[in-house]
């Protein structure tokens, strides 16, 4: 889910007017070299930007670890919405 969707989902759950504000990627990527390894901003531009990271796929790992199915970023905002507070 991308992060502009994930403050939606949490201003929904928290009723609250919250906003996405992107930032370039050439600004983020010099911001967060200021104080992170160059090789870790690297591999999440590499991940996020370049999509390299591919996470749509759906599995049942957590199903089968906890017994559980997996929640949604949702559920899960909904269940932890007073650690917002």
């Amino acid at each position: 889910m991308p992060p502009a969707d994930r403050v939606r989902v949490l201003a929904k759950v928290l009723q609250r007017d919250l906003r996405f504000e992107a930032v370039p990627d050439d600004e983020a990527h010099a911001e967060m070299s200021r104080t992170m390894p160059v090789e870790y901003v690297d591999a999440f531009f590499d991940f996020y930007v370049a999509g390299s990271l591919d996470d749509s796929q759906v599995n049942t790992t957590v199903q089968e670890v906890t017994g559980h199915p997996a929640r949604t970023f949702g559920q899960w905002a909904a269940a932890h919405a007073d650690a917002f507070a």
